[in-house]
């Protein structure tokens, strides 16, 4: 699995550069194209963390600090410090569990 991750970590750079580059020769835009990336590597994070696949780190430590985690409470304080918004973590979980018609038990 190690060496999957270095492959794909490594292969990725390229892909990045040739995709960026290809966005600014047709004048496309760029910050969407990053913002896809960046909720890639968040759901990737979600799935190192907490074993979910589909879920970011965000939206999935909003859960569990409604679930009564107080670990998940001081992470979700310090994530949405970090995104300098108080309700970054709950927005993110009502986005993401809206498509996916996903309702916990303490809703």
């Amino acid at each position: 699995m190690l060496i999957a991750i270095v492959i794909v970590s490594v292969l990725s750079i390229p892909a990045i550069v040739f995709n960026v580059l290809r966005k600014v020769f047709r004048r496309e835009k760029i910050k969407e194209y990053f913002h896809i990336i960046a909720i890639g590597f968040d759901q990737v994070g979600g799935s190192i963390l907490y074993a979910q696949e589909d879920w970011t780190v965000s939206s999935w430590t909003y859960h569990l600090h409604r679930k009564g985690n107080p670990h998940a409470t001081k992470f979700m304080r310090f994530i949405n410090a970090l995104f300098m918004d108080d309700s970054h973590c709950e927005d993110s979980f009502y986005c993401e569990a809206q498509k996916m018609n996903f309702k916990p038990e303490w809703m």
